[in-house]
């Protein structure tokens, strides 16, 4: 952690990253707070694996088609305002779930409209607050931005778990909603005032998808870029199935209570500390690639592992395992991407990259599927076992 911070110093000293950086880690716990409780209410509800699945699929849809979008509205309006709407939108949607499950009339309907709105906001959210973020550090200082940016979401992957978890199990929804909404009143509060401003060319004004077209032919003839894409894509329909039925995993496989679901959350966030410490001290801008590659095959294998386990601490190990993997991930692929973009076109094509994330249901969809028909077990080792394929074919296909 030292490391971290003597690599980033001068950027802790600039109060507006700090306000940007701190908005991001309370959002993201926020994140996973709503994922945790949603994913225990509807299963305790329901008692399906594929409704569990589907909420988060309908939660991640709007990346899709949305994602690139939302990403090229960035680049021409004040990034900071945009954020500052985006948790004001939040901020009513939980507030309306705590609301409904306080009278009794919250139904999966409710969650499902709840889930795609929220999805909307986070289309925007991401690939906003890491062009912000790149705005106010700098070229020089992307990765270590970054790395920071990234340290942090470990962070919160550690801790968001296990208070959603101690939440839900202890004051249930509506207690978790409240909560929510009051972390993302101080993250609103943050992020008031944070300047920015369009990034314009001295180029003449052109349409929005005029904007997005470009950036996509830009994206996809640049061949760092177009791996990065690919193996977004591949790593997302993977992992989201892995999320999104981890609850049911614990409950049915592990027999244990929710609480437990937050701790192995949480080994993946320790797990992914260390793997940012490992990224930001040893890994040179050459060794990008070949570290984002293996990365990414390293969290697909740890969810192979975890679809046979049935031991606790075993379990943990692998999931330690599984974020040094994300880390790297995580990292390299908004190093890669926005060290190769042109400043200008930054959110679009980070929109890009959310929309490659927006693929993700359907791979959620066919988890939760197969987990119905074969077993959660079996089909989060098929879904881990093609992933592995496909990352392999990538790196030999696309030169």
């Amino acid at each position: 952690m030292l490391l971290i911070f003597a690599r980033t110093h001068h950027l802790l000293q600039d109060k507006h990253f700090v306000r940007v950086w701190l908005t991001g880690a309370i959002c993201n716990t926020v994140r996973w707070l709503e994922f945790l409780g949603m994913g225990m209410f509807v299963f305790q509800m329901t008692g399906s694996a594929f409704d569990v699945s589907i909420v988060t699929a309908v939660r991640l849809l709007p990346l899709f088609f949305f994602g690139t979008l939302t990403g090229a509205i960035a680049d021409r309006v004040n990034r900071s305002r945009l954020l500052a709407g985006s948790l004001i939108f939040l901020i009513v949607i939980f507030a309306a779930l705590g609301i409904l499950a306080s009278l009794g009339e919250l139904r999966l309907t409710h969650i499902n409209i709840a889930a795609f709105l929220s999805g909307l906001v986070l289309s925007g959210e991401h690939s906003v607050r890491r062009a912000l973020l790149g705005e106010i550090s700098g070229v020089r200082s992307l990765a270590a931005a970054n790395g920071l940016d990234r340290s942090t979401d470990n962070i919160t992957l550690i801790a968001g778990p296990l208070i959603g978890g101690l939440l839900f199990q202890t004051i249930g929804l509506i207690g978790t909603c409240a909560v929510a909404c009051i972390m993302l009143a101080i993250a609103l509060g943050l992020i008031v005032g944070v300047p920015s401003k369009p990034q314009m060319t001295d180029a003449p004004p052109v349409s929005l998808f005029f904007d997005i077209r470009q950036a996509l032919k830009f994206a996809l003839a640049t061949p760092a870029i177009l791996r990065v894409l690919i193996t977004t894509i591949i790593f997302n329909f993977c992992v989201w199935p892995l999320w999104a039925l981890m609850p049911i995993i614990v409950a049915t496989q592990l027999h244990l209570d929710p609480l437990w679901t937050g701790l192995l959350m949480s080994t993946t966030g320790i797990g992914s500390l260390a793997g940012a410490l490992c990224v930001i001290g040893y890994v040179r801008p050459r060794h990008y690639q070949p570290t984002f590659f293996f990365s990414s095959l390293l969290f697909l294998f740890a969810i192979a592992l975890f679809s046979v386990s049935n031991s606790l601490w075993g379990s943990c190990i692998i999931f330690f395992a599984a974020g040094l993997g994300l880390s790297g991930f995580a990292i390299l692929q908004t190093t890669i991407i926005l060290s190769v973009s042109p400043r200008h076109t930054r959110s679009t094509i980070m929109g890009v990259v959310v929309m490659c994330i927006g693929t993700s249901p359907a791979g959620i969809a066919l988890g939760g599927f197969l987990a119905d028909q074969i077993g959660v077990s079996n089909a989060l080792l098929l879904i881990a076992l093609t992933g592995l394929i496909g990352m392999c074919l990538t790196r030999i296909m696309v030169r």
